[in-house]
């Protein structure tokens, strides 16, 4: 007699093998976490921080030998908090389940919080990019951070404009370009600043490293060179951002870049026993940040 893979026609059959060779699970990678591309972040030990804003000094006046120089005073505008936030997550899983499984659960599901806790945060944190014309999120002068009038403090009431609406191409990142050389301060006074990051949603990728790249004109027939390498720009492809036209140029590096997220405490990961007798163990992740901006002059968004 041959005993044959098929002689057990019972419900034992399974017995002959492993239940199941591997899980599959597409979410157990590495984190995605991008947002200190665009955004300074800033250690906090505060349950808030509290900033304020002013400008300088204007009018000077020519006078006669003998008068008095007049005195001025700083212009003092307001105050502007961020308010940490509180986060958490977490997971239980029972006695029996980390005895008897054979996948080694609780690692898994502890590597797999991780994952959720960073990408959530980098999601949530990148909100602001991907509206920035909405209000829920404001500055200074309690304008979005995409805003064709920004104003200043100067007597003359200056306004600037860093929100241009238009798809990513020659002309357009040439009116980026323009934007930067053509800063005012606070004052209303000429202050240029050096723009060095691109950000592109990922379908851009090719439009701006075409722009960046090209050794003469993009898309032009008449030769000319390309006069984006004069400036030491690099690309960065925001993944978080959502929007497939969305592109802007950041002045990141500059001590004015305003964008920004306090962090007071940073994701930590807490095993401990259930608060019964069940002899489960609870796993969670606490965190406090708050993300905004105060002055958006060193961003200016082509697209959102």
């Amino acid at each position: 007699m041959t005993i044959a893979i098929g002689w057990d026609t019972s419900t034992n059959r399974d017995l002959l093998k492993r239940l199941i060779r591997k899980i599959f699970n597409s979410s157990d990678h590495g984190a995605l976490v991008e947002h200190s591309q665009m955004f300074k972040v800033i250690p906090s030990s505060d349950e808030y921080e509290r900033e304020a804003r002013m400008g300088g000094f204007e009018g000077v006046e020519q006078l006669t030998d003998g008068q008095e120089i007049p005195l001025a005073d700083p212009v003092f505008d307001t105050t502007k908090d961020w308010r940490q936030n509180r986060y958490g997550l977490g997971f239980k899983i029972t006695s029996g389940m980390k005895k008897f499984n054979r996948w080694d659960l609780m690692e898994k599901f502890t590597r797999l919080l991780k994952v959720a806790v960073l990408e959530e945060t980098d999601i949530d944190i990148f909100s602001l990019w991907n509206s920035p014309t909405g209000t829920t999120i404001t500055g200074f002068d309690t304008l979005a951070l995409a805003s064709n009038s920004h104003t200043c403090l100067d007597d003359s009431a200056s306004t600037y404009d860093n929100y241009l609406d238009a798809d990513l191409g020659f002309s357009s990142l040439d009116s980026a370009i323009a934007y930067f050389d053509t800063l005012i301060d606070d004052s209303g006074r000429i202050t240029p600043a050096i723009p060095n990051k691109l950000y592109v949603n990922p379908q851009l990728r090719r439009e701006g490293r075409t722009l960046l790249g090209s050794t003469k004109k993009p898309g032009g027939a008449d030769n000319d060179l390309n006069y984006f390498l004069d400036w030491d720009i690099s690309m960065f492809v925001a993944h978080r951002i959502t929007s497939a036209t969305a592109w802007g140029l950041l002045a990141f590096n500059d001590k004015l870049y305003d964008i920004k997220v306090f962090v007071t405490q940073k994701p930590d990961f807490k095993v401990q026993p259930a608060p019964d007798l069940s002899r489960s163990t609870i796993v969670t992740s606490e965190q406090w940040y708050k993300a905004g901006f105060g002055d958006a002059r060193m961003a200016f968004i082509g697209n959102g």
